[in-house]
């Protein structure tokens, strides 16, 4: 079975607590194709203490129960699975109340202890762990903790923009190794925030190239409204353009398949038969003489009945004399 590249479009704190943008976004990240559409479910309590410089602004992001089960199933009549971030056991209460299928814990809260164990015991089985920022002690301690979750493990991190070479997309294959000893049922994500967003893909399908299934992007209604995380986000036409961009190299990196020709294509083995040469005597080859190496070679000829495969000739007798450029047939070898 083939594995699907799964694109999660990105609002985080986007939405601004406003219902109707919310579900503007979520149509926009439908339409762009996406798998996901994600928000932050913000309670202010669980961010910050009340002098904190922000603690308004999580308020005003704040939304009632009834809202959030209004966007998740608005997103499901699109096709289109809700998940949000918890950031502590109300915002877990909630998302298993409108029975969300997925939540992301932020890696702000990888070392969240309470939080973690909240989750383990939540019937809520697909978590997202983003590792953005962590050490691997961390990670492992995590993820023993959600060792019953499906997980997602997201690389990447939000630098306002993460400049290219801060990304260290290699990691991701040594994370994937370590954590095979210590949990079955895992993916390799990566979350992208650009310095330069025409390159948006490009770095997302390296990603996907070192193993990651699953693609966490910002979306934004319009770059021009400087939204939440706007710096890194794309707009409608732009995001649908990055899924497609996506796919097909998706399409294109295939699926590693242990057969002795990989897998092959119908097409690749069109190819294999007609860019094979004809095996043919590379000087006068004498009844008896055995065929090595040193007296056939590979050359195109006009005969349709030529053997192209040299390990079938390799070793064999001449049972008649064989032309200098003549082609070695099946009735000229024992």
């Amino acid at each position: 079975m083939k594995n699907k590249l799964n694109i999660i479009a990105e609002i985080a704190q986007g939405f601004e607590g406003n219902l109707e943008q919310s579900k503007l976004l979520i149509k926009a990240a439908a339409k762009a194709g996406a798998d996901a559409v994600k928000f932050q479910m913000v309670y202010a309590d669980e961010l910050s203490t009340v002098d904190y410089k922000h603690y308004s602004l999580f308020k005003e992001l704040e939304m009632a129960d009834a809202q959030w089960k209004s966007l998740k199933d608005y997103a499901l009549s699109f096709g289109t699975n809700l998940i949000v971030d918890v950031f502590g056991v109300k915002s877990l209460k909630t998302a298993e109340k409108i029975n969300i299928n997925s939540i992301k814990v932020h890696g702000t809260d990888v070392t969240n202890l309470g939080l973690l164990e909240a989750i383990a015991i939540s019937p809520i089985k697909n978590v997202i762990l983003g590792l953005g920022g962590a050490y691997w002690a961390e990670i492992e301690k995590a993820i023993k903790i959600l060792k019953f979750k499906e997980l997602t493990l997201l690389c990447g991190f939000q630098g306002y923009p993460t400049k290219t070479e801060d990304n260290h997309i290699a990691r991701m294959h040594l994370i994937k190794e370590k954590v095979k000893s210590i949990h079955a049922n895992f993916k390799m994500g990566y979350a992208d925030h650009p310095e330069d967003e025409k390159f948006a893909s490009t770095i997302c399908l390296i990603a996907v190239g070192a193993g990651a299934e699953v693609i966490e992007k910002h979306l934004t209604l319009g770059k021009v409204m400087k939204m939440e995380d706007f710096e890194s986000a794309l707009n409608p036409d732009e995001f649908k353009h990055f899924v497609k961009q996506l796919q097909m190299g998706k399409k294109a990196l295939g699926e590693i398949i242990k057969e002795e020709n990989f897998g092959m294509s119908e097409a690749e083995k069109t190819y294999r038969k007609n860019v094979r040469r004809d095996v043919v005597a590379l000087k006068e080859i004498l009844q008896g003489e055995i065929l090595t190496a040193k007296n056939i070679t590979l050359k195109r000829t006009s005969n349709l009945s030529s053997i192209k495969q040299l390990e079938l000739v390799l070793g064999k007798t001449a049972k008649n004399l064989i032309q200098k450029n003549q082609p070695v047939l099946t009735k000229d070898i024992n």
